[in-house]
Protein backbone atom coordinates (compact mmCIF):
# COMPACT_ATOMS: atom_id res chain seq x y z
CA UNK A 1 0.00 0.00 0.00
CA UNK A 2 1.21 3.50 -0.83
CA UNK A 3 2.43 5.32 2.28
CA UNK A 4 0.78 8.62 1.42
CA UNK A 5 -2.56 6.92 0.84
CA UNK A 6 -2.35 4.95 4.10
CA UNK A 7 -2.00 8.13 6.18
CA UNK A 8 -5.06 9.88 4.70
CA UNK A 9 -8.42 9.96 6.51
CA UNK A 10 -10.91 7.26 5.57
CA UNK A 11 -13.07 8.19 2.57
CA UNK A 12 -15.94 6.63 0.69
CA UNK A 13 -14.63 4.61 -2.29
CA UNK A 14 -14.95 6.51 -5.55
CA UNK A 15 -15.11 9.88 -3.82
CA UNK A 16 -11.45 10.69 -3.35
CA UNK A 17 -11.68 13.73 -5.60
CA UNK A 18 -8.73 12.47 -7.64
CA UNK A 19 -10.44 10.26 -10.19
CA UNK A 20 -12.95 12.77 -11.55
CA UNK A 21 -10.40 15.03 -13.31
CA UNK A 22 -8.72 11.99 -14.88
CA UNK A 23 -12.06 10.50 -15.93
CA UNK A 24 -13.21 13.83 -17.34
CA UNK A 25 -9.91 14.21 -19.18
CA UNK A 26 -10.17 10.73 -20.66
CA UNK A 27 -13.76 11.38 -21.71
CA UNK A 28 -12.82 14.67 -23.35
CA UNK A 29 -9.90 13.02 -25.14
CA UNK A 30 -12.19 10.26 -26.46
CA UNK A 31 -14.68 12.89 -27.68
CA UNK A 32 -11.91 14.76 -29.49
CA UNK A 33 -10.63 11.58 -31.15
CA UNK A 34 -14.15 10.76 -32.34
CA UNK A 35 -14.60 14.26 -33.74
CA UNK A 36 -11.16 14.24 -35.38
CA UNK A 37 -12.01 10.88 -36.94
CA UNK A 38 -14.91 12.51 -38.77
CA UNK A 39 -12.84 15.54 -39.79
CA UNK A 40 -10.00 13.43 -41.22
CA UNK A 41 -12.52 11.26 -43.06
CA UNK A 42 -14.11 14.28 -44.72
CA UNK A 43 -11.11 16.57 -45.26
CA UNK A 44 -8.01 14.39 -45.14
CA UNK A 45 -5.01 15.06 -42.94
CA UNK A 46 -2.19 16.74 -44.83
CA UNK A 47 -4.01 19.94 -45.73
CA UNK A 48 -5.17 20.74 -42.19
CA UNK A 49 -3.31 22.69 -39.53
CA UNK A 50 -3.76 21.95 -35.84
CA UNK A 51 -5.76 25.20 -35.58
CA UNK A 52 -8.07 24.14 -38.42
CA UNK A 53 -8.58 20.72 -36.85
CA UNK A 54 -9.35 22.32 -33.50
CA UNK A 55 -11.90 24.64 -35.08
CA UNK A 56 -13.52 21.74 -36.93
CA UNK A 57 -13.86 19.64 -33.76
CA UNK A 58 -15.13 22.56 -31.70
CA UNK A 59 -12.22 23.27 -29.38
CA UNK A 60 -9.12 25.45 -29.16
CA UNK A 61 -5.76 24.46 -30.59
CA UNK A 62 -4.24 24.80 -27.10
CA UNK A 63 -6.78 22.31 -25.72
CA UNK A 64 -6.06 19.92 -28.59
CA UNK A 65 -2.32 20.16 -27.94
CA UNK A 66 -2.92 19.69 -24.20
CA UNK A 67 -4.60 16.33 -24.83
CA UNK A 68 -2.41 15.04 -27.67
CA UNK A 69 0.78 17.07 -27.85
CA UNK A 70 0.88 17.18 -31.65
CA UNK A 71 -1.12 16.75 -34.83
CA UNK A 72 0.72 13.47 -35.46
CA UNK A 73 -0.27 12.06 -32.05
CA UNK A 74 -3.90 12.94 -32.75
CA UNK A 75 -3.73 11.06 -36.05
CA UNK A 76 -2.25 8.04 -34.27
CA UNK A 77 -5.12 8.10 -31.78
CA UNK A 78 -7.62 8.20 -34.65
CA UNK A 79 -5.95 5.24 -36.36
CA UNK A 80 -5.99 3.25 -33.12
CA UNK A 81 -9.70 4.03 -32.71
CA UNK A 82 -10.38 2.78 -36.23
CA UNK A 83 -8.68 -0.55 -35.52
CA UNK A 84 -10.33 -0.97 -32.12
CA UNK A 85 -13.74 -0.29 -33.65
CA UNK A 86 -13.51 -2.55 -36.69
CA UNK A 87 -10.98 -5.28 -35.88
CA UNK A 88 -12.55 -7.62 -33.28
CA UNK A 89 -15.84 -8.38 -35.05
CA UNK A 90 -14.05 -9.19 -38.32
CA UNK A 91 -11.77 -11.64 -36.54
CA UNK A 92 -14.73 -13.34 -34.88
CA UNK A 93 -16.63 -13.58 -38.17
CA UNK A 94 -13.67 -15.20 -39.95
CA UNK A 95 -13.27 -17.76 -37.17
CA UNK A 96 -16.95 -18.67 -37.48
CA UNK A 97 -17.46 -18.64 -41.26
CA UNK A 98 -14.04 -18.74 -42.90
CA UNK A 99 -12.57 -16.11 -45.21
CA UNK A 100 -14.50 -16.90 -48.38
CA UNK A 101 -17.85 -16.23 -46.71
CA UNK A 102 -16.62 -13.39 -44.53
CA UNK A 103 -15.23 -11.05 -47.20
CA UNK A 104 -18.61 -10.29 -48.88
CA UNK A 105 -20.18 -9.86 -45.43
CA UNK A 106 -17.48 -7.35 -44.48
CA UNK A 107 -18.09 -5.38 -47.67
CA UNK A 108 -21.81 -5.32 -46.91
CA UNK A 109 -21.00 -3.96 -43.45
CA UNK A 110 -18.58 -1.39 -44.87
CA UNK A 111 -21.35 0.10 -46.99
CA UNK A 112 -22.87 1.33 -43.73
CA UNK A 113 -19.74 3.08 -42.42
CA UNK A 114 -18.88 5.54 -45.17
CA UNK A 115 -16.88 7.80 -42.86
CA UNK A 116 -14.54 4.98 -41.89
CA UNK A 117 -14.02 3.91 -45.50
CA UNK A 118 -13.49 7.51 -46.59
CA UNK A 119 -10.86 7.99 -43.89
CA UNK A 120 -9.16 4.74 -44.86
CA UNK A 121 -9.02 5.63 -48.57
CA UNK A 122 -7.84 9.18 -47.88
CA UNK A 123 -5.02 8.11 -45.57
CA UNK A 124 -3.95 5.31 -47.89
CA UNK A 125 -3.44 7.85 -50.66
CA UNK A 126 -1.82 10.52 -48.51
CA UNK A 127 0.46 8.12 -46.62
CA UNK A 128 2.20 6.86 -49.77
CA UNK A 129 4.80 9.56 -49.14
CA UNK A 130 7.55 8.18 -46.84
CA UNK A 131 7.58 11.38 -44.79
CA UNK A 132 3.87 11.18 -43.95
CA UNK A 133 3.39 10.49 -40.21
CA UNK A 134 1.08 7.56 -40.99
CA UNK A 135 3.35 6.01 -43.65
CA UNK A 136 4.91 3.34 -41.43
CA UNK A 137 1.53 2.56 -39.85
CA UNK A 138 -0.19 2.13 -43.21
CA UNK A 139 2.68 0.10 -44.67
CA UNK A 140 2.62 -2.27 -41.70
CA UNK A 141 -1.17 -2.43 -41.85
CA UNK A 142 -1.12 -3.30 -45.55
CA UNK A 143 1.48 -5.99 -44.97
CA UNK A 144 -0.49 -7.43 -42.06
CA UNK A 145 -3.69 -7.39 -44.14
CA UNK A 146 -2.12 -9.37 -46.99
CA UNK A 147 -0.42 -11.80 -44.59
CA UNK A 148 -3.64 -12.44 -42.66
CA UNK A 149 -5.62 -13.06 -45.87
CA UNK A 150 -2.92 -15.43 -47.11
CA UNK A 151 -3.00 -17.36 -43.83
CA UNK A 152 -6.79 -17.68 -44.02
CA UNK A 153 -6.57 -18.84 -47.63
CA UNK A 154 -4.13 -21.54 -46.54
CA UNK A 155 -6.79 -22.73 -44.09
CA UNK A 156 -9.45 -22.65 -46.78
CA UNK A 157 -7.19 -24.69 -49.04
CA UNK A 158 -6.52 -27.24 -46.30
CA UNK A 159 -10.26 -27.51 -45.67
CA UNK A 160 -10.89 -28.16 -49.36
CA UNK A 161 -12.88 -24.96 -49.90
CA UNK A 162 -10.36 -23.18 -52.15
CA UNK A 163 -10.03 -24.21 -55.77
CA UNK A 164 -7.01 -26.47 -56.26
CA UNK A 165 -4.01 -25.07 -58.11
CA UNK A 166 -4.45 -21.54 -56.79
CA UNK A 167 -1.62 -19.88 -54.89
CA UNK A 168 -2.77 -18.38 -51.56
CA UNK A 169 0.07 -15.85 -51.86
CA UNK A 170 -1.14 -14.60 -55.24
CA UNK A 171 -4.84 -14.74 -54.39
CA UNK A 172 -4.23 -12.81 -51.16
CA UNK A 173 -2.87 -9.90 -53.16
CA UNK A 174 -5.79 -10.12 -55.58
CA UNK A 175 -8.37 -10.02 -52.78
CA UNK A 176 -6.77 -7.13 -50.91
CA UNK A 177 -6.35 -5.12 -54.11
CA UNK A 178 -9.97 -5.82 -55.07
CA UNK A 179 -11.20 -4.72 -51.64
CA UNK A 180 -9.27 -1.44 -51.86
CA UNK A 181 -10.32 -0.78 -55.44
CA UNK A 182 -14.00 -1.57 -55.05
CA UNK A 183 -14.24 0.60 -51.95
CA UNK A 184 -12.75 3.51 -53.86
CA UNK A 185 -15.23 2.96 -56.69
CA UNK A 186 -18.05 2.90 -54.15
CA UNK A 187 -16.93 6.20 -52.60
CA UNK A 188 -17.38 7.77 -56.03
CA UNK A 189 -20.61 5.95 -56.81
CA UNK A 190 -22.65 4.36 -54.01
CA UNK A 191 -24.71 2.39 -56.49
CA UNK A 192 -21.72 0.02 -56.73
CA UNK A 193 -22.61 -3.13 -54.78
CA UNK A 194 -19.32 -3.97 -53.08
CA UNK A 195 -20.58 -7.22 -51.56
CA UNK A 196 -21.83 -8.44 -54.94
CA UNK A 197 -18.47 -7.90 -56.62
CA UNK A 198 -16.52 -9.59 -53.84
CA UNK A 199 -18.99 -12.47 -53.79
CA UNK A 200 -18.44 -12.92 -57.52
CA UNK A 201 -14.69 -13.22 -56.99
CA UNK A 202 -15.13 -15.62 -54.06
CA UNK A 203 -17.32 -17.81 -56.29
CA UNK A 204 -14.51 -17.93 -58.86
CA UNK A 205 -11.92 -19.18 -56.38
CA UNK A 206 -14.13 -21.54 -54.37
CA UNK A 207 -13.73 -25.24 -54.87
CA UNK A 208 -16.75 -26.23 -57.02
Amino acid sequence: MDQETSTQPSRTPGRTGKRAPYANGAKKRAELVEAAFQVFAEKGYLGLSIRQIAEAVGTSHTALLHHFGSKEALLEAVLVLREEREGPWRTELISERGLLETVPAVMRHNAGIRGVIHLDATLRAEAISPDHPAHAFQLRRNQDFVASVEAELERELAAGRLREGLSPRVVARQITALVDGIQLSWLYDESVDMAEHLQGFMDLIKNP
